[in-house]
């Protein structure tokens, strides 16, 4: 039990104490011989004096017959309630206060008559309408005979406690509320950065896999390449072959029979195609020409034949006739040919350049 509680009982049996005396002095007969006035007066006063004590009480104290009509109600009652002593007088506590009870009134009084006692919460309403919560006891007290006679009714106001606790719980409610709202955030965050840490190491998975193919795909372009590279190799191997061969082939089996053909009685036009065309093949089994088509000039076929005819000292006259175009194409030709070869705004012959390449 705690302080409180039983600081209550001490108050509640000290009550008892004075009200059994109250009781007894107020409803014993009075004598009625004139010789017992001193006793009634010394009674009177006694009576006055608990009285005076049970108004000094915090707590709200009241004497109800066995109908529940009030015979008595303290200075306290008084002030919480708002009726004084003599309105209340006579006044059926619970319709004057509109009391409200945990069980029915019936089954308290025969827990009342049996054990004696009864104690329980009761909501009632004050004069000005306000309602009150009280903790209430009810104290049974019988004649010499044991017959019910009155009851002892002791009401502490609870109303700013339940108040308290009402608002304590609301608080614990809302703040029961807030963890459950803040866990299930952090909740939601942990399954978010759970789902996070799962998608990187698939990421990392990935990674892994695509650099491992990363690898063997550098790999295998290495291994690829290298192969290219020895193909190109010989390609360009058969290609300088092929090369060999064919000019091999043009110098011993061509221009033999172009030199035998020239000893026959040709008339003068044909006697100058034969000349270019002897000219044509010397200058494709030369080196000169194998020069020309190198990639570092970039010659186009038609820059290689004037080159070849500027080199053989013909101008441009006669390379325009000899190639079936204007001089004005032949100039242009000219012109990129010196381009091509570095000579542009250079004071250099471009003929005696061709002559001095190998």
């Amino acid at each position: 039990m705690g302080p409180d509680k039983r600081m209550r009982q001490e108050k509640i049996v000290e009550y008892d104490v004075l009200y059994q005396k109250f009781f007894d002095q107020e409803l014993s007969a009075p004598p009625v011989d004139a010789a017992s006035a001193d006793i009634l007066k010394k009674q009177a006063d006694a009576l006055r004096e608990q009285a005076e004590l049970l108004d000094l009480a915090e707590d709200l104290i009241m004497v109800l017959d066995m109908d529940h009509r009030i015979l008595f109600w303290n200075r306290g009652a008084e002030k919480k309630y708002g009726w004084s002593r003599r309105e209340v007088r006579g006044e059926n506590i619970h319709t004057l206060l509109r009391t409200s009870f945990p069980q029915s009134l019936k089954n308290i009084e025969e827990t009342l008559i049996a054990c004696g006692q009864w104690e329980g919460e009761l909501n009632q309403i004050r004069r000005d309408g306000s309602p009150i919560l009280v903790e209430s006891r009810w104290s049974l007290r019988r004649n010499e005979h044991g017959k019910p006679l009155a009851i002892l009714e002791i009401n502490h106001d609870i109303s700013q406690r339940k108040h308290a606790e009402a608002m304590l719980q609301k608080t614990l409610g809302e703040l029961e509320a807030r963890v459950q709202e803040r866990t299930a955030d952090l909740q939601k965050v942990n399954a978010e950065l759970h789902e996070e840490i799962i998608e990187r190491k698939r990421m990392e998975e990935v990674l892994k896999r695509r650099e491992k193919e990363l690898k063997i795909n550098t790999k295998n372009l290495e291994e690829l390449n290298a192969a290219l590279t020895v193909l190109l190799k010989k390609r360009e191997e058969d290609k300088n072959e092929l090369e060999e061969k064919v000019l091999s082939n043009v110098k011993s089996m061509v221009l033999p029979y172009v030199k035998k053909i020239k000893m026959t009685a040709l008339d003068t036009t044909q006697m100058n195609y034969m000349n270019i065309l002897e000219a044509h093949l010397n200058e494709i089994t030369s080196s000169f020409r194998h020069k020309l088509t190198s990639q570092s000039l970039n010659l186009t076929p038609r820059e290689v034949q004037v080159a070849l005819l500027i080199k053989d000292g013909r101008t441009t006259k006669e390379i325009a006739e000899l190639m079936n175009v204007c001089p004005g194409a032949v100039a242009l030709h000219r012109n990129h040919i010196r381009k091509k070869l570095g000579l542009d705004h250079k004071k250099i012959n471009l003929a005696s350049h061709l002559s001095l390449l190998p």
